[in-house]
């Protein structure tokens, strides 16, 4: 067998000791492990000492992405493997990234490896939950995230191969119930970044997403009813940052564009069908648009809406 990969596993936790056996258990093999505790109270860091991790602490923030360019720095290899905490990695994964980075390393810097998420105890294959792919595995200096979450990050170079399956993957225990996948959605939009400027705002661009929303994470023939449930929150989601965006920004634009039921059912008269359809579509393609374009069709939709109320 092949000696393992010299790489930098970087993880950030946060009271974390429920999830971090699996992580810390398929890791071992990493040359060096770097943990960013934020000041858990569980015995996290203790646990990750005693399994031979350098812990640094820092203060708690709920925005990793924000924060993880910090200490990117802090490994000492040339390859890096970021995880989150609550994820792990198969048996086979030390061959695998060894083999990986011998035959393309030299072509690129960073791979983009495929994950299972596990929600409600329930492997999600459908509705864009697989094969979710995470840039992690890469070359220090050459990846940089963004603010905000769930971003994926930046290659700089743009030298990334996409992995697909048959290959490594990351598995990722998301949430063990529903309440738990609602919770952190509303921590996450509230504590987002929003463009502060009133002109930026149109709550018919969050509607837009909302449809869209639904229809990219909706997928039942794989996922049976739990798929509706979460589509159903994600939609909702875009909804509720609407209105977050709305009110940061003075609650001066109108929200009279709003409708927001983001749900399509067989069960519904075939009028409204047709019209949440449209709207789905519709929104797909106005987020398709380059930016310019459409800051000028909010400008025009608000100049219309104006002249509308005027009269």
């Amino acid at each position: 067998m092949k000696a393992p990969l010299a790489l930098s596993l970087l993880v950030f936790t946060r009271n974390s000791y429920e999830t971090l056996p699996h992580l810390l258990a398929t890791t071992q093999w990493a040359s060096e492990r770097v943990i960013v505790d934020m000041k858990s109270t569980d015995g996290t860091a203790e646990l990750c000492e005693a399994a031979g991790c350098r812990v640094i602490s820092i203060d708690p923030t709920f925005s990793v992405d924000a924060i993880r360019n910090s200490y990117l720095e802090e490994a000492a290899l040339e390859w890096m493997l970021v995880l989150d905490s609550d994820e792990y990695l198969s048996a086979d994964a030390p061959e695998e990234f060894t083999t990986l980075v011998e035959r393309h390393g030299e072509a690129f810097d960073a791979f983009a490896l495929p994950r299972y998420n596990t929600i409600a105890g329930q492997v999600v294959q459908g509705g864009q939950f697989y094969p979710d792919h995470q840039v992690r595995l890469f070359r220090k200096g050459f990846v940089r995230w963004h603010d905000g979450h769930h971003h994926p990050p930046e290659v700089l170079g743009g030298r990334l191969m996409l992995l697909e399956p048959p290959c490594v993957h990351i598995h990722h225990r998301n949430y063990p119930d529903l309440q738990s996948f609602i919770e952190r959605q509303l921590r996450y939009a509230l504590t987002d970044s929003y463009d502060a400027d009133p002109a930026s705002f149109d709550f018919s661009d969050y509607v837009g997403q909302a449809y869209a929303a639904f229809a990219q994470r909706h997928d039942s023939s794989r996922d049976g009813e739990l798929s509706t449930a979460l589509a159903t929150v994600l939609a909702w989601d875009r909804i509720m940052r609407g209105l977050i965006h709305w009110e940061r920004t003075g609650r001066a634009a109108p929200l009279d564009e709003a409708f927001t039921l983001p749900i399509v059912a067989q069960r519904y008269p075939a009028a409204a069908r047709r019209r949440i359809q449209t709207e789905s579509l519709l929104g797909r393609l106005y987020l398709g648009l380059p930016g310019p374009l459409r800051g000028l069709i909010r400008r025009v939709r608000s100049l219309l809406g104006r002249f509308n109320r005027r009269g």
